[in-house]
C-alpha cells in the first residue's frame, strides 16, 4: 500500500487569535451585559438607602420619587437574581451532559 504526504499544516500562531461573535460583530460580550446589571441593581439600592435616610431625617419632598427609586431597585435586584439563576441552571446542564 502507498501512502502519499498530504503536506504540512500551518503552525497555529499564523492562524491568530480565533474572533468571537460578539467580538466581530462589535457588540458586548456576556460579562458586559452582566456587569451593567449589577452595577445598575447596586446603584439603585444605593439610591434607595440615601431615599430612606432622607425620609427618616424628614428632608424628603418627593414621595413620589421615592416610591420610582424602590420599584426600580426591586426590579433591577429581581432582573440580577434571575440572570444569576439562568446561568447556574445552565452550568449545572452542561457539567451534568455525557461526552
Amino acid at each position: 500500500m502507498n501512502v502519499t504526504n498530504i503536506g504540512g499544516l500551518a503552525p497555529l500562531a499564523a492562524l491568530g487569535t480565533p474572533a468571537t461573535p460578539a467580538t466581530r460583530a462589535g457588540q458586548p460580550t456576556f460579562l458586559d451585559v452582566f456587569s451593567q446589571i449589577f452595577g445598575d441593581a447596586v446603584e439603585g439600592n444605593q439610591t434607595v438607602s440615601e431615599d430612606r435616610i432622607r425620609l427618616m431625617l424628614g428632608d424628603a419632598d418627593d414621595l413620589e420619587q421615592i416610591q420610582l427609586n424602590i420599584q426600580k431597585a426591586e426590579i433591577a435586584t429581581e432582573l440580577l437574581v434571575n440572570v444569576r439563576n439562568t446561568v447556574l441552571d445552565s452550568y449545572n446542564e452542561i457539567i451534568r451532559m455525557q461526552i
